[in-house]
């Protein structure tokens, strides 16, 4: 759920209607991706603050034998 500021609201739905996209488009194409990259940061790794970095485990090579 979420609630906009009325002007906010009017500009996004011009963005939307300028793309000949629906707001709820623009919100999930444009906006969502948007906050996520700038809420991730430019962080190290990928990790979080405050988190480890996870390890990637390898999978194991398979064995010829001839």
């Amino acid at each position: 759920m979420q609630s906009l500021d009325p002007q906010i609201y009017a500009q996004l739905r011009k963005m939307a209607k300028d793309r000949g996209i629906t707001m709820q488009e623009l919100i999930r194409a444009v906006i969502v991706p948007d906050w996520m990259k700038k809420a991730s940061g430019p962080q190290k790794g990928g990790a979080r603050t405050g988190q480890r970095p996870t390890r990637r485990l390898r999978r194991a090579r398979p064995t010829i034998t001839a």
